[in-house]
């Protein structure tokens, strides 16, 4: 975020959980493709996704509100839905800006098919806060800025099918989970000159979850809590991220950016180990960019790591080049070696969301890995305005001790496993045009997928392979102030790991096929209203399916609500 690596992060395989962030406080979303594990380190082997945010571009004030309502499938209504209000503000005069937002967003669950009171989507209720304040020189700028989320997630339990035999009660166990996170952000660069320059970033996140527990009676409706183990259970995670950076160009040719990366994560609470739960992670890499023609640039690097917990390969090199083939045509090549330890949450804490359980596994060990990339851009511009970009690229990916999920066949509990050693491969294609009031771009994909737990059985094939596609298609018409757009994607067959008893088993996720409709309409100078359509082909759930000792068994996963209808009002003042 800002260029600053998110920390803190929860969820499933240690991921950011994107809707945890204020939607409208980003400006734009930058992404930059190929090895950056060297600067980054090993969670941005594949590249590194910039989430912008806005800042104070005009002096004076600014203010912002949006309202938006949704359905969930075809319910809706005042506990139903979804329900999204914002309100922000900015501020600048001279060397000086500041804003805040703030936002709630309410999902209220969706039951589909299961019985009695259990919900497939579980409710949640979110408020987010943040702020920020910034000054600007010449040569110095100061940029602080502070994030807060308070999040319920609500699991309401079946009633049982049998009366406890003590109290002779028939009893609904009822959970929330409780999130609580505090994220400071503290950037800083000073430009000693056109040839050095220093930048400084830091974040303390201090992130709370807790289980609150209670039973239900169903004879009379008394609420209690719940006195079983783990029933209110509590954990608090802490993590401290610094980086700081010089930038020095000894001539047109070559420049250097040295650096240090610092993390340090903490943990305790009633889910992880007794004891110390700490992983410290000290990196410090130096990279260089070699420019001998106008038309080639190198970029070597170099990355040490000292870990508290796993030993680090003594150094990670990468490489990213690239070739002006010519006015047209680019061409980029990259390498890098990774090494990530997996995060506290990984190794001790069970996690559940809205549509995931996720359980924490303390015997990982930490994963090593090589990566390739390489991607040919063609560019075009005619002289009617009319704008051509295509990318051709290819990736292969060698993963020591993967971490990855196994899934409990039948069900979204999953649980973190390193599943040996593992091999990625891909090709894509994509393309976009530009002309007249058109904006179409298309994209395809194939992944081909394999690991050592392939050869345990021999029905499975050496490399699975899983396809995408995705289309998007916008219309302007602009003297009504009217913007159209039609967005498609094909999740193809894709591989799946899944629990049968004792045994681990590859299973197959069958394709699906999502699409949404969007209309933006301005009204007047202040107001845009907008509505649309999600999840046209109104997909909820999808097979999952294996074959053992000749028995085809199958299962399904929720990946959707089924189709939803939106409506929203943006306002925008300056």
């Amino acid at each position: 975020m800002d260029g600053l690596p998110v920390t803190g992060r929860q969820g499933i395989n240690n991921e950011f959980d994107i809707s945890q962030v204020d939607i409208n406080t980003v400006e734009r979303i930058e992404i930059v493709e190929g090895p950056l594990s060297v600067i980054y380190g090993a969670d941005a082997l594949a590249g590194v996704i910039n989430i912008i945010t806005k800042k104070a571009n005009k002096a004076g004030f600014s203010v912002n509100a949006r309202l938006q309502e949704e359905t969930v499938g075809n319910e809706y209504g005042w506990e139903k839905g979804i329900h999204n209000q914002q309100a922000g503000l900015t501020w600048k005069k001279n060397k000086w800006e500041a804003g805040g937002s703030f936002a709630h967003n309410y999902f209220g669950g969706w039951k589909d098919t299961a019985v009695e009171r259990e919900l497939v989507w579980h409710k949640k209720d979110q408020r987010i806060l943040s702020g920020f304040v910034a000054y600007h020189h010449s040569k110095l700028s100061l940029r602080y800025r502070i994030d807060g989320l308070d999040e319920v997630i609500t699991n309401p339990g079946n009633f049982s099918a049998f009366p406890d035999p003590i109290s002779g009660e028939t009893l609904a166990v009822d959970q929330e989970y409780l999130s609580r996170r505090l994220m400071h952000q503290l950037q800083g660069s000073y430009f000693m000159n056109k040839d050095l320059s220093f930048q400084l970033q830091s974040s303390y996140t201090d992130y709370s979850r807790q289980v609150f527990s209670t039973t239900l009676n169903k004879a009379n409706g008394d609420i209690r809590l719940d006195p079983g183990e783990g029933k209110q259970a509590l954990v608090n995670f802490s993590n401290f991220t610094f980086r700081g950076t010089a930038l020095y160009r000894l001539s047109s040719i070559l420049s250097f950016q040295p650096g240090v990366d610092i993390s340090l994560d903490r943990g305790d609470g009633e889910r992880l180990k007794a004891g110390s739960n700490a992983v410290n992670d000290f990196a410090g890499f130096l990279t260089a960019e070699i420019t001998p023609t106008s038309s080639i640039s190198i970029r070597p690097g170099i990355r040490v790591i000292r870990n508290s917990v796993y030993d680090a390969p003594p150094v990670i090199p990468s490489i990213n080049t690239k070739f002006i083939l010519s006015k047209n045509l680019d061409l980029r090549l990259s390498y890098a070696r990774g090494f990530r330890s997996p995060s506290l949450r990984e190794l001790y804490f069970s996690f559940f969301d809205a549509n995931h359980q996720v359980v924490g596994n303390p015997d990982l060990k930490a994963e090593t890995s090589h990566s390739f990339t390489g991607s040919l851009v063609w560019n075009r511009k005619l002289e009617n305005g009319t704008t051509w970009t295509s990318q051709f690229g290819g990736f292969y990916n060698d993963v020591k001790n993967l971490i990855d999920f196994v899934f409990t066949q039948g069900s979204d509990t999953a649980k973190l496993y390193n599943v040996l050693n593992s091999t990625t491969a891909g090709i894509n294609l994509s393309a976009t045009v530009t002309f007249g009031n058109w904006n179409i771009s298309a994209g395809a994909a194939g992944t081909g997928f394999h690991n050592d737990l392939y050869a345990t059985a021999d029905n499975l094939p050496r490399q699975l392979w899983s396809v995408e596609a995705n289309s998007n298609i916008g219309y302007r018409f602009k003297k009504a102030g009217l913007d159209l757009g039609i967005f498609y994607k094909l999740v193809g067959q894709r591989p799946r790991y899944v629990t049968d008893g004792p045994d681990v088993v590859l299973s197959e996720q069958d394709a699906y096929h999502l699409a949404d409709f969007t209309a933006l309409k301005k009204m007047g100078k202040l107001f845009r209203v907008n509505a649309g359509v999600r999840n046209i082909f109104d997909v909820s759930r999808v097979r999952s399916s294996f074959t053992q000792g000749g028995i085809h068994t199958g299962g399904g996963l929720n990946v959707g609500t089924g189709r939803s209808y939106f409506v929203g009002l943006v306002f925008n003042w300056n």
